[in-house]
Order: C-alpha cells, then structure tokens, then sequence
C-alpha cells in the first residue's frame, strides 16, 4: 500500500468516529452549481438531507464531461460530524461514480470514501476555502480500473444574494487495468453556485 494511501486510510479511520456525534447546526441550501475549465464541465444538484439524523449533512448529484467525451455521473451522500471547529467544517461520506470512457468497453464503477472540509474567512460575504478528497480502493471499483482519486480545492466569494462564484484545481484521475492513468481532470476550473432558496 502506498504511504499516500495508508495516510487517506488513517485519515478516515479517526474521522469516521465523529459521525455518533452531533454537531453544530449548520444551514444548508439547495443549490445547482456549473464548473468550466478548458477541457471539461461539470454540473451538480446539491441538497441538505437528513439521512443518517445528522445535521449538516447532504446529498449531491453530478454530471461531469471531458473534451475527449469522457462522461461521468456521480453521487455523493456527505454527513456532517462535530469535527467542526468554529469556521471549520467536515463532512464525511461515500461518492458513488459511474465512468463512461472514450474508448469502447472502457467503463468504470467505483464507490469512493472521503470528505470535504470548509473554511469560512468571512462569513457575511461567503467568502471561503473548501478541499475534498475521494479515494476508491481496488475492491470498490469495478470494470476496467483498479482505483479512482478524486482531489479538488477552490475558493468561493458571494457575488449576488444568491449566486457564489469560485475558482479553484482538481485532479480527477482513474488508475486504469494494463494501462497508464486516464486523468479525467487535472486543471484549474471556475464556476457559479446558484442557491435555489
């Protein structure tokens, strides 16, 4: 296993025991949000859910397409944890994709455990840092790969009552079988996040 790998692991294996814990009660919106870069684009539906019972937690659905027609759904079921320590906040959960590849019988399913974590700057303007990371191990991905990372950091600044612009790096990538790595994404992308209440 790769240090970077057993790292991820530890990682989630002390987190996971703050999900019997209730946290901080944190408002959620709904929301649809579009991400652009120069090769791909990805649109996602976020809601609040209460599955689980714990709060700050949500649902996401997501629909991502490569310039090489790449396409990937995703979902993501992320609950919160009292991991949160004033303006930071962990969710933690599994994210299920489903990869359809350029190339003919190349397809892919993976079930993903990680998190995302948030870091409000400035409250009042939405101002802030979130990083996820998602990580399939071998016997969680199905098809014609052996893992699947999924690693994102961006920035968000509110730039209408009810629309968040952000920027930000994502390394999207499938350790295929008998080839080298497809990198779904590796590249800088910008966005809005549309609040639908």
């Amino acid at each position: 296993m790769r240090p970077s790998t057993s790292l991820f692991c530890g990682f989630l294996l002390f987190s996971t025991a703050a999900l019997a814990q209730r946290a901080p009660e944190q408002r959620l919106e709904r929301s649809v949000e579009l991400a652009l870069s120069d090769q791909t684009v990805q649109l996602r539906y976020r809601a609040p859910t209460d599955i689980g019972g714990q709060p700050n937690s949500e649902l996401s659905y997501a629909v991502f397409l490569s310039e090489d027609r790449d396409f990937v759904a995703s979902a993501a079921l992320l609950f919160g944890t009292s991991l949160d320590l004033g303006a930071f906040h962990v969710q933690l959960g599994p994210q299920a994709y489903a990869a359809l590849l350029d190339e003919e019988n190349n397809d892919v399913f993976a079930l993903a455990l990680g998190g995302q974590v948030r870091f409000d700057l400035v409250p009042s303007q939405r101002i802030a840092i979130v990083g996820s990371a998602f990580w399939s191990p071998d016997v969680l991905t199905f098809g014609q790969a052996d893992n699947l990372t999924d690693f994102m950091a961006r920035a968000e600044m509110r730039l209408a009552d009810r629309v968040i612009g952000f920027v930000g790096y994502r390394r999207f990538e499938l350790d295929l079988l008998m080839r080298e790595d497809e990198k779904l994404q590796n590249e800088i992308f910008a966005g809005i996040n549309w609040r639908l209440q």
